[in-house]
């Protein structure tokens, strides 16, 4: 009878200490904002330009970057058009992670505006809300400032999205600690 090896298919857990967060702490006034959106989401393009146009009537300047791949060259291009948006702007908002891989490029492009030390919210849905937690714990972020919106979001027609922009737009000034 020889000897049974059981393998464990999973990566080593995160560091006990996360990585610093940072809040926005005082009036968007004067401040520059990002909003990372993504071509694939038209729910999401819709709530993000809401909360563009209210951003904006409280004296904040806003800065919209829009991915459209995760691999090859386009990929390689977001990653750079996000790392510019992270030396551009006081604070960023970071969407939508709505399905796997849209979830983790969303949390993973907000971790990168954060290595910047600055301010981001990473917005996912509750169906995915769970794997944007353990994504951000992987890369060492833990206490990556995650809002999460009802899913789906895709299906809804725009009256009831925009009122889910309303909804939630308190909520992401106050993940941000940020004061109208």
């Amino acid at each position: 009878m020889g000897t049974l090896r059981i393998r464990r298919p999973t990566a080593p857990p995160a560091a006990a200490t996360s990585a610093p967060t940072y809040a926005l702490q005082g009036e968007l006034r004067g401040k520059r904002a990002g909003i990372r959106t993504d071509r694939a989401w038209r729910s999401w393009q819709l709530i993000a330009s809401v909360w563009s146009e209210r951003l904006e009537g409280e004296g904040a300047s806003v800065l919209d970057v829009e991915t459209h791949g995760q691999v090859g060259q386009t990929g390689f291009d977001d990653r750079k058009h996000i790392e510019e948006l992270a030396e551009a702007v006081d604070f960023a908002i970071v969407g939508l992670g709505t399905c796997g891989s849209c979830t983790s490029f969303a949390v993973a492009d907000a971790v990168a505006i954060e290595r910047h030390q600055r301010p981001v919210i990473a917005i996912v849905t509750d169906e995915f809300a769970t794997h944007a937690h353990n994504m951000a714990e992987h890369l060492g972020h833990r206490d990556l400032r995650v809002l999460v919106l009802p899913y789906p979001l895709e299906a809804r027609p725009e009256a009831e999205l925009r009122a889910i922009a309303d909804e939630y737009y308190p909520q992401a000034l106050a993940l941000l600690e940020a004061t109208p």
